[in-house]
């Protein structure tokens, strides 16, 4: 089996997707899609690539422009 690199994707059939955030001697850290970081023995493990991207990080939204005409509310 391939080494994973930091970055790549991967699916786990326990927790699903995934993105390398390590890769340590034997081990392998991955933080899931749903936020929660585990460590797996790399020899033992039963992680294989993915092919889907990254969810965007939460919290970020579409920026809003506003118009000019808009923008001045002085009474």
């Amino acid at each position: 089996m391939k080494p994973f690199a930091p970055g790549d994707r991967i699916v786990e059939p326990t927790y699903g997707l995934g993105s390398v955030i390590a890769v340590e001697d034997a081990y392998t850290r991955v933080q899931f899609d749903d936020g929660a970081v585990r460590k797996f023995l790399t020899r033992a493990s039963k992680l294989a690539p993915a092919d889907k991207d990254a969810p965007p990080p939460p919290g970020q939204k579409r920026s809003r422009t506003r118009s000019k005409a808009g923008s001045s509310r002085r009474s």
